[in-house]
């Protein structure tokens, strides 16, 4: 179908150059008539759209980034066989879907760290840092708890993701809790680099007509609603599968228990990673003074150390990486040799602490070290969590509370 000018046609009085819709057929509908439909068409677009708008700011307001909600179901010693996993777009995690504007009463804690920060096998109110926000709660403390973690890669990396977060959900409290992956995540030829802390970018942030548009208009969140959904069902059906985790992590644990155990050569003093994880912990500070947020500052706790016994050691799933980068070639650490080089970070971080004036506490040791508070290297189970909560409460509580005051 096209359209054509004509001076007249088959006798028809058409006036002067008027247009006609035209195909082989031979003449449809005079344009007038057809752009008349077209406005109405128009118009009742508009008048639906702005009515959906209307019914939905009233009555279904939707996030501008919805949370993905994955089901996990597996057999893991010490944990819930079912577990409801929730996240937003940067993998955080919050007790009672705390997202959104701050209100002025609210206190928010953001908690930092790795794969036993971020808990994957555990309800939000199972985890470390969900227990503490609801042992403050019923202390009548108006808390929202939030956290982040990320395995394998240590404090460093984690501080442009931490950056993000902290400009977007205006915490009160940062608690981070390193230690671990800052240990076994480095390799064993390592260069330190001075200017690494403050190189790393964060993620990208989306563009801003986008988020104007989210900000206005319901229909453009509920598209992106549907848009989740989809990426959610997809994670869902690979990973939501019963016992998908569990035969994973089983994998892994094979593998790993058919490497023998090896004790790495001391550090150069000008070449330690230990360097890079206080770098890391300065550059948390520095975060947290540009927001205004409270700093605390914790050691993570480790399952390893130098009396593992065989059901302990099988639960260990540490690799340390020989070389940086690339296809890594790994080796199994000595449990004692990961205690000690714990301590040996533990003891520069508290230093640090004492000359800033922020609050430390070292977790590791604390939370005994057996199975029953440990599925494996980081991850607790619910009664460590529970653990881990408790001795971080005295150290917390004084925090909120002062700034409550």
């Amino acid at each position: 179908m096209g359209y054509f000018e004509f001076p007249e046609f088959s006798g028809l009085e058409l006036g002067k150059s008027e247009r006609l819709c035209f195909s082989s057929a031979g003449p449809l509908i005079p344009t007038p008539v057809l752009s008349k439909i077209l406005s109405r068409f128009a118009l009742i677009s508009i008048v639906l759209f702005l009515g959906l708008e209307l019914v939905m700011w009233l009555f279904v307001r939707l996030p501008t980034d919805p949370l993905k909600r994955i089901q996990l179901s597996n057999d893991l010693p010490g944990l819930k066989k079912d577990v409801a996993l929730t996240v937003d777009k940067d993998l955080t995690r919050y007790l009672d879907d705390a997202t959104g504007a701050k209100k002025q009463e609210n206190v928010r804690i953001l908690c930092l760290g790795g794969g036993g920060t971020f808990a994957m096998f555990q309800n939000a109110e199972d985890t470390w840092w969900g227990q503490l926000g609801r042992q403050l709660q019923a202390k009548g403390l108006p808390v929202q708890v939030a956290a982040w973690g990320q395995d394998r890669i240590g404090i460093v990396a984690s501080t442009p993701v931490a950056a993000s977060i902290m400009e977007t959900w205006q915490p009160d409290v940062v608690i981070a809790n390193f230690g671990f992956d800052d240990v076994v995540g480095q390799p064993v030829e390592y260069t330190y680099q001075p200017e690494k802390a403050r190189s790393l970018k964060g993620p990208a942030k989306p563009t801003g007509w986008k988020q104007l548009l989210l900000r206005v208009s319901q229909t453009a969140r509920l598209f992106r609603w549907f848009s989740r959904q989809q990426e959610q069902a997809g994670i869902q059906n690979t990973v939501g599968r019963t016992n998908y985790w569990k035969e994973h992590l089983d994998s892994i644990r094979k593998q790993v228990n058919g490497l023998t155990t090896q004790s790495p050569p001391p550090r150069d003093s000008a070449e330690d990673p230990k360097l890079e994880f206080l770098d890391g912990w300065k550059v948390l500070q520095e975060l947290c003074q540009r927001i205004g947020a409270s700093l605390i500052m914790t050691g993570e706790a480790s399952l390893h150390d130098s009396t593992n016994n065989l059901t302990q050691q099988e639960s260990l799933m540490a690799l340390l990486p020989l070389k940086p980068g690339g296809k890594l070639e790994s080796v199994r650490p000595d449990p004692a040799w990961v205690e000690r080089e714990l301590e040996r970070y533990a003891v520069a971080a508290g230093e640090f602490a004492a000359s800033a004036n922020i609050p430390w506490l070292d977790l590791n040791g604390r939370v005994p070290r057996d199975t029953t508070n440990f599925f494996s290297d980081v991850i607790f189970t619910d009664t460590g969590a529970a653990a881990a909560a408790k001795e971080l409460l005295p150290l917390v509580e004084p925090v909120i509370r002062g700034l409550k005051k």
